[in-house]
């Protein structure tokens, strides 16, 4: 993960620099010191203000692999800002380092009031996590399951940060993703694509992180800036995902599932087939989900009422086939589970 290019930090601008050390807290450690060590549990991300570190990595089979040699500018811990699990690596002071310490609480309240720089920070997450994964497997090539499970849980836990902020989208995500899947197979799309479009659905409501809670919690019908701010979110959710490589196939699940056929969806107001297919799918598990749900402002659909909304919106608001694709898999009884309120 070593890089010739200047460390992030290094590359703010001073006064959001000053923004972020307002957050944090200072510590000081000797070398050797260890800062974060493996398989314990930490919510805490690491800027470097002086010194140097190693991160290092203990495999399973007892192999161990340097990460990444840091100094001055750069950070680490990011994935506890994602989740609450044992952290995956090491840190070690090779010089007197002095961290600047943000935690996972710290981080949120920037988010909420310093939006540019806290996107900045997930959009340099993303590169990190890329390049992290591309390190990895090297090493793990002949691990391909596992390694996609790990994708897996690092966007589940960008999904449960975002679910967290909200109850009443508590378990949206999962059955969306479980209903996009089942269309997907009845579509016979092959097991590749269905990776890309499960990461896709995991992460389709991504961009809300940027939305107000007043906004997303919101008891009424939303006024015109409020529907704008929420009809920001695949372009935010875009914006934060695009430089992860890995994600490039699933953006389309992200950027493209609140656009119509008939041309009068958002952002972009593509119509029919020029609306990639993931896009497509994840409209059709979206809104059904949505209507079986609970809403501040509104009460569930039964099941009927959603199926009817879908049918009257074929050519309209939703692809044929897909929704051909979504009544074959209830009546199938495919998706009784996600209508018995489990997966």
């Amino acid at each position: 993960m070593a890089s010739n290019t200047i460390p992030y930090f290094h590359t703010l601008p001073d006064k959001d620099y000053q923004k972020v050390v307002q957050y944090a807290r200072r510590r000081t450690y000797l070398p050797g010191d260890v800062i974060v060590r493996e398989r314990t549990l930490t919510d805490t991300f690491c800027i470097i203000e002086t010194g140097k570190v190693e991160i290092t990595k203990k495999f399973a089979d007892g192999d161990e692999m340097t990460l990444a040699l840091m100094e001055e500018g750069d950070f680490f811990g990011e994935m506890a800002l994602l989740d609450q699990g044992p952290r995956s690596a090491s840190v070690k002071a090779l010089t007197e380092t002095t961290i600047l310490e943000l935690s996972r609480e710290s981080f949120e309240q920037l988010l909420l009031e310093e939006p540019p720089i806290a996107y900045g920070i997930m959009r340099e997450l993303g590169k990190r996590l890329r390049e992290t994964g591309a390190l990895l497997i090297s090493h793990l090539e002949r691990k391909n399951k596992e390694l996609q499970e790990a994708y897996l849980g690092t966007v589940q836990a960008l999904v449960n940060a975002l679910e967290a902020r909200d109850p009443y989208m508590k378990g949206h995500t999962e059955r969306v993703t479980y209903i996009a899947k089942t269309i997907a197979r009845h579509l016979q799309i092959d097991r590749e694509d269905q990776f890309a479009l499960e990461i896709g659905a995991l992460l389709h409501d991504l961009g809300k992180i940027g939305v107000p809670d007043l906004v997303l919690q919101k008891p009424g019908p939303l006024d015109t800036e409020e529907r704008y701010r929420i009809m920001e979110h695949p372009q935010l959710g875009e914006a934060i995902l695009r430089n992860i490589r890995y994600l490039e196939r699933s953006i389309p699940s992200i950027l493209y599932h609140h656009e119509r056929i008939d041309g009068k969806g958002y952002p972009s107001g593509l119509s029919g087939q020029a609306i990639p297919l993931f896009g497509r799918i994840i409209s059709v598990a979206d809104s059904f989900d949505a209507m079986m749900s609970d809403r501040p402002y509104r009460h569930r659909m039964s099941l009927s009422q959603a199926v009817e909304q879908l049918q009257q919106g074929i050519d309209q608001q939703f692809d044929p086939e897909v929704v051909d694709a979504f009544l074959a898999a209830l009546e199938a009884g495919e998706l009784d589970s996600i209508l018995q309120g489990s997966t």
